[in-house]
């Protein structure tokens, strides 16, 4: 599909930065009122669980079942995409942070089978940010807070279990998460035995695991072909958990803050890849670098990362302070391209992703 989308530079100017601060952020505390979903509206309720489902779901997931479960991944993504110019790449200054050199690329969070073969490109150095950028997916060893918010999300779906990434979003004191839309339901298959554990490192759940009470997904991801753009530009979800002792996961382990109508800006983006040879599936890893437009025909936008399957539904973090743990969730990763995999690729959080995180909110602040 030919690409139709303008190209814009990717550079963060002080316009960029008040324009973030001005974007339809979720004010701290802040809970939507119920009931603001309209009928016809782009929110769909997927599932409700019950308290003896939510117990079903935490039994389920046993250490082996764990080391069972298959990274998740949207269907083919067929059309081709082209190199990213200079100027939606640009280099960046110098920063703490540095590009670990080499590595094997990623599989393609696309599915593989049983879709026409598209000619890889050779990686090469231009076509990576460099100069304070991180391309290649590097385990986070950074401040422990950002840690707690993000997590592995174990669902199945078909009866399989399958595995995704998922972030603790503010929605005043209760429980709500954000991943992507394939993890909720694909291909017609709603997930179940839904279960997050944030935080987890190896064979160790620091802050425990949490049972979802409901899910909830754009119409766009379940009423169109999830192998086109239509579905792929709202690849998004949100998540319900229940209480612990009374207690929710925000009160635990606090939350990211969410935005929506964000520019195009510098992220930091944070996954558990499983489908890469350098990573165990059970360490939290980072990219950073800037955003760039989707060329494939998907409104999208991208940034030079390599993790593979099991990162989907891992946030992108505006304003990341590496020292704090704290930033703003406005994309989440969604897909790459077979021939591309060195790039992610995130939907633009708007209007209708918006809708379904306000019906997600007001649901678990009515439970």
């Amino acid at each position: 599909m030919p690409a139709t989308h303008r190209r814009r530079t990717a550079g963060l100017t002080a316009a960029a930065l008040a324009a973030l601060a001005t974007a339809a952020a979720v004010p701290a505390g802040a809970v939507p009122a119920a009931g603001t979903t309209a009928a016809g509206g782009t929110a769909h309720l997927l599932s409700q669980v019950g308290a003896a489902a939510q117990e079903s779901a935490l039994e389920y997931w046993t250490p082996e079942r764990m080391a069972q479960a298959q990274p998740a991944s949207p269907g083919d993504v067929v059309q081709e995409v082209t190199a990213a110019p200079a100027e939606a790449v640009a280099a960046e200054p110098t920063t703490e942070l540095t590009t670990e050199p080499g590595g094997q690329a990623a599989r393609s969070l696309a599915a593989q089978a049983a879709a026409p073969a598209v000619p890889r490109r050779q990686r090469s150095a231009s076509a990576v940010v460099t100069g304070g950028a991180v391309a290649v997916a590097t385990p986070w060893t950074g401040d422990a807070a950002v840690t707690a918010r993000i997590g592995r999300l174990y669902f199945t779906q078909g009866g399989l279990p399958y595995e995704c990434s998922a972030s603790s979003v503010r929605a005043g004191d209760v429980s709500v998460l954000v991943t992507a839309g394939h993890c909720l339901s694909e291909g017609g298959r709603t997930s179940e035995d839904v279960i997050f554990v944030p935080g987890l490192a190896g064979t160790a759940e620091p802050y425990g695991r949490w049972a979802a009470t409901g899910t909830f997904a754009t119409r766009q991801w379940l009423e169109e072909d999830q192998d086109s753009p239509a579905a792929l530009n709202h690849d998004v979800g949100f998540v319900v958990l229940g209480r612990q002792d009374g207690v929710a996961l925000a009160e635990r382990t606090g939350a990211l803050d969410i935005a929506f109508d964000a520019p195009m800006d510098r992220v930091t983006v944070f996954g558990y890849p499983a489908a890469s040879g350098r990573s165990d599936g059970y360490t939290l890893q980072h990219c950073t670098g800037w955003r760039f437009p989707d060329t494939g025909g998907t409104t999208d936008q991208g940034t030079m990362c390599d993790m593979g399957g099991g990162s989907s539904g891992g946030p992108w973090l505006s304003g990341f302070d590496p020292v704090a743990g704290t930033g703003t969730v406005t994309s989440v990763i969604s897909f790459s391209y077979r021939s591309a995999p060195e790039r992610l690729y995130g939907p633009q959080l708007g209007a209708a992703e918006r809708e379904v995180y306000e019906r997600a909110a007001a649901a678990a602040a009515a439970a």
